[in-house]
């Protein structure tokens, strides 16, 4: 997996991820991470009460 970076061989793809990666300033990543996660959270919670009312049947 490595061997390409060792050998200087990089793809030439660029996702919008990664562009927004390199190119955000740091209160614009801060603002999206903060987005993502707090979704993140609420799916993880969404889930967890699902399997608890699964439970309870």
């Amino acid at each position: 997996m490595f061997a390409r970076f060792k050998n200087g061989q990089t793809t030439k793809y660029n996702s919008s991820l990664s562009e927004f990666v390199r190119n955000a300033d740091s209160s614009r990543k801060k603002k999206v991470y903060s987005r993502v996660i707090d979704r993140a959270v609420e799916s993880q919670n969404s889930v967890v009460k699902q399997a608890e009312l699964l439970q309870t049947r």
